[in-house]
């Protein structure tokens, strides 16, 4: 099946098509579920990730790739599990979060970020990261970039309106 027979098969919920889900994308969603949640649950992991897939179907763009997609929204799921791991820890037990995945919830954290800010354009992700990352002030960013400070307010805020816009839609498809 490809991958428009399969995307159509699944926003028909047919049966035949959640079995090439599976069959397909499994492996990949399995080793991206390894990838960013080692030690959790995996097959559990898998289920809710492929369940993820078939109910938002709708929220799939067909200009981009299903295989893309698909391996995004397991991603989310593996981040969702290990964060949720790391609050039922007693406080100050990150040492289990590292022993379990190789990995601490800040690093999760910011490849989760790193994924919204690839979602802004360029100009976007640099203002974004001149202003709130590096602390660059309003005036000295404003006068680089030869625009009013009132300028750069409206961009910066339009621009923390269309990063808080995909947040809001990740935690809808998630």
């Amino acid at each position: 099946m490809n991958e428009k027979e399969l995307v159509d098969g699944i926003a028909r919920k047919d049966e035949a098509a959640a079995c090439a889900l599976v069959e397909q994308y499994g492996g990949l969603l399995r080793a991206v579920i390894r990838r960013h949640a080692p030690g959790l649950d995996e097959e559990d992991l898998l289920s809710d990730a492929l369940l993820a897939v078939w109910q938002n179907i709708h929220r799939f763009d067909r200009r981009g790739s299903f295989k893309n997609w698909a391996a995004a929204v397991a991603r989310y799921r593996a981040i969702d599990a290990v964060r949720k791991a790391a609050r039922s820890m007693p406080a100050g037990d990150g040492a289990q979060l590292e022993a379990r995945g190789g990995s601490t919830l800040d690093e999760y954290l910011t490849l989760e970020l790193e994924d919204l800010f690839r979602g802004l354009a360029p100009a976007d992700r640099e203002l974004l990261m001149a202003r709130y990352y590096y602390g660059e002030t309003a005036e000295g960013l404003a006068a680089r970039k030869g625009v009013t400070v009132g300028a750069l307010n409206t961009r910066l805020t339009r621009a923390r309106q269309r990063l808080a816009r995909q947040m809001q839609e990740r935690r809808e498809t998630l």
